[in-house]
């Protein structure tokens, strides 16, 4: 990616980070992307998702519409983020997550691979 593709642009209105746009594998638009994001070439991101200074996604992570990777938030290969949600500061996503369709996961959170939690434990959003 040459420097013109990189841009200044204002995460949630506050943070002034250099962007550029994601292009998915497919040669589709994808999301607003922080430059020092690392991004896996097979996640998807659609055009409306924003991907935060410091977020890493995984390899074939699914990102759903106007979704919002936070601040230094990992979301884990093969996991699935439904439209609309919020993934907080830090907050970690296992590999082969499912975040449903507009949930927020808050700041340091962590769901799925490494997360502490039982297997007959439940969590409602």
């Amino acid at each position: 990616m040459t420097a013109s593709n990189i841009f200044p642009h204002k995460f949630g209105g506050w943070l002034d980070a250099p962007a550029r746009r994601w292009i998915n594998r497919d040669g589709s638009p994808g999301g607003i992307i922080a430059e020092t994001a690392t991004v896996h070439e097979a996640a998807i991101i659609p055009e409306t998702s924003v991907v935060w200074p410091g977020a890493s996604i995984g390899d074939g992570a699914s990102i759903g519409d106007g979704a919002s990777i936070g601040d230094g938030a990992r979301i884990g290969d093969g996991a699935r983020i439904g439209d609309g949600a919020r993934i907080g500061y830090r907050a970690s996503i296992g590999d082969g997550a499912s975040i449903g369709y507009r949930a927020s996961i808050g700041d340091g959170a962590s769901i799925g691979d490494g997360a502490k939690y039982d297997a007959n434990d439940w969590m409602m959003v």
